[in-house]
């Protein structure tokens, strides 16, 4: 390229990336018609949330999957392809290979099978929406709180590693819940040279998938081009019982070299996973585990009539989720010491469910193909002289069911500058983000609208369904349950919203070198702008109110670390970082005029003080790292598991435990690995645990490579749990095992995953209280054997 092509191309992409920040959002219409390189200088500092992965270059570090750098400046671990690619099952999702880190558990949303259904990761008894998730760099996360959803972007042949800090990180670490730590995905490498990948899967519970991979290697005469392009497509009958779904992703990833000094590369991916799944909390009561066992999860429409579960019908209880994430990335070296690095993004979430109103509670007195009568059963209502249509009288036998739709699109940009000097690196930046979401839930007879053609599997026919003939008047509307408009509610909302943020957040760090480099003192700060509004005509989810109001919230969050290199393969590091998440929507903005007092109409922001202190040792065929943290919280927040409402307790809550990780290389091609952590995650005041927090967690195994032989055997340890915040139902301390192998000749590469090899299935989950308790099991023992051809 001359001098001139290559200036252009930089501006070029540097348009680019500042456009995609320009994405519009297109709201679907209300249901009703209601008014690259992995290595680097150790001078560069410590790890951040980019795909700049410094790790020191010994034995155990390429031997073993799970490692961490002597140059970190918190606890850390990094999951190398190999873990992911032949140590777990090929249908895994992120959650699986976190699970293996220290302090991380998981929390199923469902038995269903490993990345068959969506998993919950608990970071040091943080729960999701309390910690981040990156992919290169970007925080991702739902608009109504910072949670997410394992299966529904990224499966696991679209990432190369994974980054598990467990701590706020630094000033570049973005998004809205660092002090719970930071789950950085790391997307896949490109490969200088060609290659075409197809990988068979077939399992238990009839689970089929096809992965394909072409990476189109360096492409000298388009200036060396890159570009790699996956596409899978997954599907299962589940471990549950009519549980099952598909799911199908494509991702792309190119990147183009500019002169020597720039790089310009752009992904995107696209996931729909349509899958059947009741709405409310996972699991099974004792009553539907004495008639169905341990595995079951729904009623087929043939067996609906006599079953005494007639409402839940699978065909009644599905979801269809759509997503898709791109990112346009200009990394380019200015000077010899200045470098910028932008990342212009944009991605989507879209959650069509239709669920039954209760699918536990059982039909007692008639259960017919398409009715339901029972003790404690509620059935539809019919138009009333009520507010809004409601007061009506019960249609006796008809089963009531909703849709739900949860839609939003995130667009938004992050810009660094780094300048290499005499006393080290100055970094800083911005970070803007918007955000615009639409919430609706709307009320079906689902009798009368299954007769008439509306709903079936995978079908929802929006004309039929909203004809005004298929309505369940079942909200009893108050006098405050009016419209923006004056008039009531229609008694057949439960909610129609929409909300928006926009948020902007500056960063700045100093990592001063002292000491020929051995020694970095970094200071730094994050400030952000971040202002929730909603403007709502029609009816907020909690209050049932028309709402147009914002709240703002101006966090300033201070940090401090330092990293000593006592030896080049010894070090140790200290952090002090205040932390601080945005209240979620439902527990602010969504309560305006609600009479719910465990939700304040103005939360306070739970804001954290942490310190850690640890140590890295890495050695040719030892690598060992451990830690202890202290994290004070000015609030807590818990789960009622009788309504699996969040609600915000006033009580301050202090995190603490000791963390370590070995591996150590026993012989040619041997690794053996064990982490564990000892942690309590307890409320200051009642001195109770907090909900879902392990009191430890641990983990060992073995790891074999030589040649065409890959053997490995990991077992998690996860400890006793509380699912309530009165500690009154355990759950058991319980463990996983999972046994991978594989051989390769040639082109041809034959594995086998063995998960949950010792069939172990205690309960790992549970919410509700008394007959309405749901119980969620670990799933049985299952294979997944594999084939894949590369050339």
């Amino acid at each position: 390229m001359n001098a001139s092509y290559r200036r252009a191309l930089l501006l070029s992409a540097c348009a680019f990336t500042l456009s995609l920040t320009g994405t519009s959002y297109a709201a679907t219409a209300p249901a009703a018609p209601v008014a690259n390189d992995p290595a680097g200088d150790p001078a560069d500092g410590p790890i951040r949330n980019t795909d700049d992965i410094l790790v020191t270059a010994t034995r155990v570090n390429t031997s073993t999957p799970i490692t961490a750098s002597v140059h970190t400046f918190e606890p850390q671990a990094i999951v190398s392809r190999s873990i992911i690619e032949n140590s777990v099952a090929p249908t895994a999702d992120i959650s699986q290979v976190v699970m293996l880190t220290p302090g991380a558990s998981i929390t199923p949303s469902s038995g269903n099978g490993v990345g068959l259904a969506d998993t919950k990761i608990v970071l040091r008894g943080f729960q999701d929406g309390q910690y981040n998730i990156t992919f290169d760099g970007v925080p991702f996360g739902d608009s109504n709180d910072p949670t997410h959803h394992s299966t529904s972007y990224f499966p696991n042949g679209t990432y190369e590693r994974i980054i598990v800090d467990r701590g706020p990180g630094g000033a570049t670490d973005l998004g809205q819940a660092s002090y719970g730590g930071q789950v950085h995905i790391v997307s896949r490498e490109l490969s200088d040279k060609f290659f075409i990948e197809d990988q068979f899967v077939y399992g238990s519970f009839n689970t089929f998938m096809d992965r394909f991979t072409i990476n189109s290697g360096k492409i000298d005469k388009l200036g060396g081009l890159k570009i790699i392009g996956i596409g899978e497509y997954k599907q299962t009958d589940g471990a549950l019982t009519n549980q099952g779904g598909w799911w199908v992703n494509g991702f792309v990833k190119a990147e183009l070299p500019i002169g020597n000094n720039a790089k310009f590369s752009v992904l995107s991916s696209f996931n729909k996973s349509p899958f059947h799944s009741a709405d409310a909390a996972g699991g099974a009561t004792a009553a539907q585990i004495a008639a169905y066992g341990k595995t079951y999860g729904a009623i087929s429409p043939a067996q609906a009539a006599g079953s005494g579960y007639t409402n839940a019908r699978s065909d009644w209880n599905w979801a269809i989720k759509t997503t898709d994430f791109e990112i346009a990335r200009l990394q380019w070296d200015v000077s010899p010491s200045i470098t910028i690095d932008n990342k212009a993004y944009t991605y989507f979430y879209k959650n069509f469910t239709l669920s039954t109103e209760d699918a536990s509670t059982p039909c007692t007195t008639l259960s017919s193909l398409d009715q339901c009568t029972g003790t404690g059963y509620s059935n539809v209502k019919a138009l009333g002289t009520g507010n809004g249509g409601g007061g009506g009288k019960t249609i006796a036998g008809d089963i009531p069911g909703y849709t739900k739709v949860n839609q939003y699109r995130n667009t938004g940009d992050i810009f660094t500058v780094s300048w290499k000097n005499a006393l080290g690196i100055l970094k800083g930046g911005f970070w803007y983000e918007h955000s615009q979401s639409h919430r609706y839930r709307y009320d079906y007879d689902f009798t009368t609208a299954s007769r008439a053609g509306g709903i079936s599997d995978y079908t929802f026919n929006f004309d039929i369904m909203n004809n005004g003939s298929n309505w369940n008047y079942k909200e009893t509307d108050k006098a405050a349950n009016t419209m923006l408009n004056g008039q009531y509610v229609p008694a057949y909302i439960k909610y129609d919203e929409n909300t928006s943020w926009d948020q902007i957040q500056g960063f700045a760090e100093y990592a001063f070198k002292l000491f020929d480099d051995r020694l970095t003192l970094t200071p730094g700060v994050k400030a952000m702008d971040f202002t929730r509004k909603i403007n709502t005509p029609i009816a907020a989810q909690s209050s049932r109110q028309g709402i147009a109001t914002q709240q703002s919230y101006k966090p300033v969050l201070p940090y401090a670390t330092a990293n000593f290199l006592i030896k080049p393969d010894f070090s140790v590091y200290f952090q002090y970082a205040k932390g601080f998440i945005i209240p979620s929507l439902s527990a602010s903005l969504e309560t305006a005029g609600s009479s719910n007092a465990a939700v304040p109409l103005n939360p306070q922001p739970t804001k954290t003080t942490n310190y850690q202190t640890g140590f890295v040792f890495a050695r040719d065929r030892l690598n060992i790292d451990a830690d202890g943290y202290y994290i004070q919280a000015s609030n807590s927040t818990t789960m009622d598991p009788t309504t699996n409402l969040v609600t915000i307790s006033a009580n301050p809550a202090t995190y603490k435990g000791l963390e370590g990780q070995v591996s150590y290389v026993l012989a040619k091609g041997l690794t053996g690995i064990v982490n564990g952590t000892i942690m309590s995650s307890l409320d200051d005041v009642t001195h109770l645990w907090l909900t879902k927090a392990p009191n430890y967690t641990a983990m060992a195994g073995m790891i074999f490579g030589n040649g065409p032989f890959k053997l490995s055997y990991l077992h998690k340890f996860t400890g006793r749990q509380w699912a309530d915040a009165a500690n009154t139902s355990r759950i058991a301390p319980y463990s996983f095992g999972v046994l991978s192998g594989s051989f390769t000749h040639g082109n041809l590469t034959a594995g086998i995953t063995i998960n949950n090899l010792l069939n172990n299935t205690p309960v790992v989950a549970q919410s509700g209280s008394g007959a309405s308790t749901l119980y969620i099991f670990q799933t049985r023992r299952s294979y997944q054997a594999s084939l894949k051809v590369r050339i």
